[in-house]
Order: C-alpha cells, then sequence, then structure tokens
C-alpha cells in the first residue's frame, strides 16, 4: 500500500511535518532572495565587457561632452585619470580601432567590437549639437555612441565611446561564492535549508515528546511526574502548556490523595460505633437482663452513624459541585432562627449567644447549605467556649459583600491547626473540641466557596477565634 504525501506526513509525526513545512517555507524564501540578488547584485558578471546601464551611459556621455568642449588633449587627458575615469571606465577609439589615450582595450571588450552579437548594442552616431553639456545627447539603452560632429572650431574624426567594468571585485568569500556554478548555490541552499529546518522542528518536537511521555507515564497513574522544568519554552504557549498539564496532576494527586485520606478517615469513623455495636450484641447475648440498657446503646451508636452519613453526603454534594438552586431570601430572619437554637444548646453552660444583624438583608441564597454553614460555624463556637462565655455574631454589608463574623472566648488554636482546620475529618487539639465527625468546618468552607464566597479563621485576642464568612451581596 503505497501512501500519499500527506498520509506520509502524518504518519512521521510532528517532527517530518514540522521539518517538511519548515524547509520548504525556507527553500522557498532563498530562492526569492537569489532572485532578488541576482537582478541587483552589485558585483558585474560582464567584467572585462561593453557594459551597459545607467552608470555607463553617464559615463560615455560625460566623455562625449568633455571632449566637444574641451577637445581631443583635455579628453586624453581625463581618460588616463584613474581617480576621474573609472566604474566603469570609458575607452575611445579612432577609425582605424586604436584607443585615442594609447591604453590596451580589454579583450573581451576588443571581441566584442570586432564581432557584435545580436544581443550587443550596435554602434550608433551620436550628435552633439553646439549648446550640449555633459550626460547630453545618449539615448537611454546605448552603451557606446559614434560622433560626428564639430566643437570648438576642431573637425572631429570618427571616434567610438564605449565604457568597460576593469576594476576588480571584492575578494571576499561572499563574491567568490556568487561565482560558482549553480549547482553549488543549489547544494548550498538545500543543506543550509535542511540544517535549519532539522534544528526548528528539533527544537519545537522535542518538548511535545516529552509532554506526550509525560501524559503517558500519568496515564499509568504516575501522577508526580512534572514536565514543564524540562520542556521549557517558558514563554511561549508550549510552555503555558506544559505549566498547565503540571498544574493538573498536581491538582488530580491532590484529589486523589483526599479521597484516600477521606475513605480512611470515613472507615475510622464508622469503625467505633459499629465495633460498640459488635459488643452490645455479643454482650447481650450472654447477658439477656442487660438487653434494655444495651439496645439503648445501639441506637445511640446508630444515630451516630446516622448523623456521619447525613454528613457525608451533605459534604460529597457541595465538593461535587452538584446542580443548587439560588433563590432570594432574606439572610437575617434565617440567622435569627440559628441563633435562636444556639442560645438554647448553650443554656446548660450558660454560654451566651448575641446577634447584631441589619433589620434586613436580601441575599441570592441555596438556603439549606448556607443555613447548614452558619449553624456549624455557630455550633463551633459554642463547643469552644467556656462555661459562661459568649459568642458574639455579627452580620453587615460591607461594599458588595455581607459578611458574618462569629467570635468565641475559647482557647483559640494554634498557628499550624489553622491552616488544616477546613479539612474534613480534622479536630482541634483542644479537649472541648473532641466530639463531632470533624467535618461541620469542612461544609461551611464548601458551601460558602459553592455561594462565591469565602471562609477564613483567625486568633483573637487575648484568646478565642474569630470565623468570618463572606458571601457576595449581588
Amino acid at each position: 500500500m503505497r501512501l500519499k504525501p500527506t498520509q506520509f506526513l502524518r504518519s512521521g509525526g510532528i517532527f517530518l511535518q514540522l521539518f517538511a513545512g519548515l524547509w520548504a517555507a525556507l527553500f522557498i524564501l532563498g530562492f526569492l532572495v537569489w532572485v532578488a540578488s541576482e537582478n541587483y547584485q552589485q558585483v558585474p558578471r560582464n567584467f572585462g565587457d561593453i557594459e551597459s546601464g545607467r552608470a555607463a551611459q553617464r559615463a560615455v556621455n560625460n566623455a562625449i561632452g568633455i571632449y566637444h568642449w574641451g577637445g581631443r588633449e583635455v579628453l586624453v587627458s581625463w581618460l588616463t585619470d584613474k581617480t576621474s575615469n573609472n566604474r566603469p571606465e570609458v575607452f575611445v577609439t579612432d577609425a582605424d580601432g586604436n584607443e585615442i589615450s594609447g591604453r590596451k582595450v580589454p579583450e573581451k571588450a576588443a571581441e566584442s567590437l570586432r564581432h557584435p552579437t545580436a544581443e550587443q548594442y550596435i554602434l550608433q552616431p551620436c550628435r552633439m549639437m553646439p549648446g550640449m553639456g555633459p550626460g547630453m545627447g545618449m539615448g537611454r539603452g546605448m552603451m557606446m555612441g559614434r560622433t560626428h560632429m564639430r566643437g570648438n572650431n576642431i573637425d572631429c574624426l570618427n571616434l567610438n565611446f564605449f565604457a568597460v567594468r576593469t576594476d576588480l571585485p571584492p575578494r571576499n568569500l561572499f563574491s567568490a561564492f556568487w561565482h560558482t556554478p549553480l549547482w553549488v548555490h543549489i547544494l548550498f541552499a538545500l543543506l543550509a535549508t535542511s540544517i535549519a529546518a532539522g534544528l526548528l522542528a528539533w527544537r519545537f518536537a522535542r518538548p511535545i515528546k516529552k509532554l506526550d511521555w509525560a501524559m503517558r507515564r500519568a496515564s499509568e497513574g504516575d501522577l508526580t511526574v512534572r514536565v514543564a522544568p524540562e520542556v521549557g519554552h517558558s514563554y511561549d504557549e508550549i510552555g503555558a502548556l506544559a505549566q498547565r498539564f503540571d498544574a493538573t496532576t498536581e491538582k488530580i494527586n491532590g484529589l486523589i490523595a483526599r479521597q484516600k485520606r477521606l475513605f480512611h478517615d470515613v472507615s475510622h469513623e464508622l469503625r467505633s460505633p459499629l465495633a460498640r455495636i459488635e459488643i452490645a450484641v455479643a454482650i447481650a447475648e450472654k447477658n439477656p437482663e442487660r438487653r434494655g440498657e444495651l439496645l439503648t446503646r445501639i441506637e445511640k451508636d446508630v444515630q451516630a452513624l446516622d448523623a456521619l452519613v447525613d454528613e457525608l453526603l451533605t459534604y460529597a454534594r457541595l465538593d461535587d459541585n452538584a446542580p443548587m438552586d439560588f433563590v432570594e431570601t432574606d439572610v437575617v430572619p434565617l440567622l435569627e432562627d440559628i441563633v435562636e437554637n444556639a442560645r438554647f444548646e448553650g443554656t446548660p453552660r450558660h454560654v451566651a449567644v448575641t446577634l447584631d444583624a441589619p433589620a434586613a438583608q436580601t441575599l441570592k441564597l441555596h438556603v439549606d447549605s448556607f443555613g447548614r454553614a452558619t449553624e456549624n460555624i455557630i455550633r463551633n463556637a459554642l463547643r469552644y467556649s467556656p462555661e459562661g462565655g459568649t459568642v458574639t455574631v455579627t452580620a453587615k454589608k460591607e461594599a458588595d459583600n455581607f459578611v458574618i463574623r462569629v467570635s468565641d472566648e475559647g482557647p483559640g488554636m494554634d498557628p499550624e491547626d489553622l491552616a488544616k482546620i477546613f479539612q474534613p475529618f480534622v479536630r482541634g487539639k483542644n479537649e472541648a473540641t473532641g466530639s463531632g465527625f470533624g467535618l461541620g468546618l469542612a461544609i461551611a468552607k464548601r458551601a460558602a466557596e459553592r455561594h462565591g464566597g469565602s471562609l477564613a479563621a483567625v486568633n483573637r485576642k487575648p484568646h478565642g477565634l474569630i470565623m468570618t464568612l463572606t458571601v457576595p451581596a449581588a
């Protein structure tokens, strides 16, 4: 089966495609530069032969003008002056073919005079009338002229004026290369183009291959691979792609580690009540008279398991970005109900809960998750607060946000614990925070994020903790 050129390029990979494309572009560009240089180069190919062009026309016309106004002696003096008669050099021959200044006519030019071809300009008479100055009288495209005129009361003989490029071309590597055969030019262009295209293709194909390698490693389960430092290209799209790949694998790796930790914590939380239930059942089988007491304990553990499952389901729904319905809600009555329940819970330990809020504030909320988040924050402050302490809840609009601050008079938290307080199943080291499952603040933070807001915690001086829940007011 024969592959078409396009199929061959696609099957050859990114390197071959880049190489072929760059090679074609560079070769075409080089060819165009060569064509332009051929037409406008400064080094003549007809060195030593009769020359045309504007420079030759001006030189010949200048010589005719000098002869017309100064005569033969002045013209001979000008012809032999190397500083004036150069680039190209003008020669003047008489009717017998002798150069009037005694200089030798170059062989190629003499041959062209003896055997003019169709490509050569044919000698034409150039009459200069009195009053004509230098640079006048020659038609465009004429490279030599013959005079039949009288000037300065001197009879003019038939003279042939022509220009020849006699100065040596520059002796450098470029001029030497320029005068080499065409096949050398083509060979050099192919070599230079291939090297340039190969280097460029390698530069762009190499990081893409590294990205492919990193993606294959990631698909095999190795999410620790990082490719941006090896790829380089910090300031182009390939480097940006490598950085995004590293960020993606890092995030996926973190999510998997978080999932594993969550499974571990869930299994740990489930193991304790299940173990107590298993022990209670075993005791009840051996001691039927204690069944009532043990059933009460089993019921308590089952309720704890049910609460844990409910917390897990709530956290999972928030963490998975499940669809949520947001409605316009006056948040103040919701806060009043939550604070009233917290006051009731704080009554046994004489913990007061105060609320400072505006008369009304309408927000676009998912009521269940927002209420759950606020309740978790306030109940967490209750657990921290010592007996006879106070939990202060303030709510107000600040700029474009609605901010709820909950402060307590507890012992506060270690700075290293503040960074982990919103992670699932993380409890404080203080004994007063030992109850619960460690999911309340994680749910609160995720609920705040789902509302486009944030939740932060800072220690309060001289002691205590301040939780700040911020949601957009618009």
